[in-house]
C-alpha cells in the first residue's frame, strides 16, 4: 500500500499574535492537541506518548515556533540571557551604559551578553536572537528593518520611541531635558548660545541636523550658530574653532555628546579663551571621564542607571506574560544637568 504523505502543518488565517509570532495555542491547534500537551511535549515531560510527542515537535518546527523561554526557565529555575547590542565600544558613554546594564541586570540573577552592531543592525539583532530571551539596543535603522530578524524575540529600543508590535522603548525626553538646561544657563549668565553637533549621516546615508540640535534651537529660541563635526574629541576642537571664527561673541556652547565637548575644551585652551570665565561648555551624555579634565566637564546626563532600570522593568514584565504582549511596552527617562566646573 502506498504510504500517504503528510500534509504540510498551517495556521489557521487569523491566529498567531499582531506581531506575526506564532504562539503556543497556533502549534496546539494545529497538531490537534491541547496547549498542556505542546508544554508537555517542548519540556520533554511525561504524561503524553512518542507519537503525540513527535508530531508536536514536527509542528513547531514546520511553524517556527519559539517557546517563551522565559516561562520555561522560570518553571525550571534557570536564570534568564538578555543581549545587548551597543553603538561602539570606542564611546565611553556605551561602556558606562554597559556597565549600569550589567548592573542592573546582575542584581536580577539575569545574564547579561553584550555586542555591538558593527555588521549592521538586523544582522546583529539575528545573532543575539539565537542566544538571548530578549534585546536591548541603540539602533540606527528604523524598526521595520531591524525587528524581523529578531523572530519573535522581544526588542527594547533605547532613546526612540517603539512602534511596532513585538518591540519595546525606553525613550529620551531630550526636550525636556535640554529645555532645562538652556534655562539653567540663562540664569548663570548665558546669552550668545552655538552649538557643536554631530555630522554622523542616518540609515539612509544623508548628514542632517540631529533631534538634539531641534530641541536646542527649540529651547534657545533665537537664531543660533551650529556646525557639524564628527562625535570625536578631534571634531569638538575643530568645532569650536570653527564657531568663535565665525562668532568671537559665542559665550555658551552645547555639544552632541561628551567626547565633542571635551575636544571643545581643548580647543579653547588652544585659543587661550577661559573656561567658563568667557565660555561655557556643556557636553551630552553623563560620562565620568568628564572629571578627569579641567574644568571638569559641565554635562547633560542621560542617565544610565535609569535607563537600565526601566528597561529591566519592562523585562519582568515580559518575564509575568504568556504569551508576550505584542503592544509596545514604553518607558521614559528625563536626562539632567550634571553641573560641574565648565558651565
Amino acid at each position: 500500500m502506498r504510504p500517504q504523505r503528510e500534509r504540510p502543518v498551517t495556521v489557521p488565517e487569523g491566529s498567531g499574535s499582531p506581531s506575526g509570532r506564532v504562539t503556543i495555542r497556533d502549534v496546539a491547534r494545529a497538531a490537534g492537541v491541547s496547549r498542556q500537551t505542546v508544554t508537555r511535549a517542548i519540556n520533554g515531560m511525561s504524561e503524553i506518548s512518542e507519537e503525540t510527542r513527535q508530531r508536536v515537535m514536527r509542528t513547531v518546527d514546520e511553524l517556527g515556533y519559539r517557546p517563551n523561554r522565559f516561562a520555561i526557565d522560570l518553571s525550571r529555575q534557570r536564570t534568564h540571557a538578555v543581549g545587548l547590542i551597543i553603538g561602539t565600544f570606542r564611546n565611553p558613554y556605551y561602556a558606562q551604559l554597559a556597565d549600569s546594564f550589567v548592573t542592573e541586570l546582575r542584581r536580577r540573577d539575569w545574564q547579561v551578553v553584550v555586542g555591538t552592531a558593527d555588521q549592521g543592525e538586523a544582522e546583529a539583532v539575528r545573532t543575539m536572537a539565537a542566544q538571548a530571551d530578549a534585546i536591548i539596543g541603540y539602533f540606527l535603522d528604523p524598526a521595520a528593518e531591524f525587528a524581523p530578524a529578531a523572530r519573535g524575540v522581544p526588542i527594547i529600543q533605547l532613546e526612540e520611541r517603539a512602534t511596532l508590535p513585538g518591540v519595546h522603548s525606553v525613550e529620551l525626553d531630550f526636550q525636556t531635558g535640554i529645555r532645562d538646561l538652556v534655562t539653567a544657563l540663562r540664569a548663570k549668565g548665558a546669552r550668545h548660545f552655538a552649538m557643536i553637533d554631530s555630522s554622523k549621516p542616518t540609515s539612509e546615508g544623508v548628514a542632517v541636523g540631529s533631534p538634539r540640535r531641534h530641541f536646542f534651537e527649540e529651547a534657545v529660541g533665537t537664531e543660533c550658530l551650529v556646525v557639524a563635526e564628527p562625535e570625536t574629541i578631534a571634531g569638538g576642537v575643530d568645532g569650536l574653532r570653527r564657531l568663535l571664527a565665525h562668532d568671537p561673541k559665542i559665550d555658551t556652547v552645547l555639544a552632541f555628546n561628551d567626547l565633542m565637548a571635551m575636544g571643545a575644551v581643548q580647543g579653547a585652551h588652544a585659543l587661550g579663551v577661559d573656561v567658563p570665565g568667557k565660555l561655557r561648555i556643556v557636553g551630552v551624555d553623563g560620562i565620568a571621564l568628564g572629571e578627569a579634565i579641567s574644568p571638569t566637564l559641565t554635562t547633560l546626563s542621560l542617565e544610565t542607571h535609569a535607563v537600565a532600570a526601566e528597561a529591566a522593568s519592562i523585562l519582568a514584565e515580559l518575564f509575568a506574560s504568556e504569551p508576550m504582549p505584542s503592544a509596545s511596552i514604553r518607558r521614559v527617562v528625563t536626562p539632567v544637568a550634571l553641573w560641574r566646573e565648565s558651565a
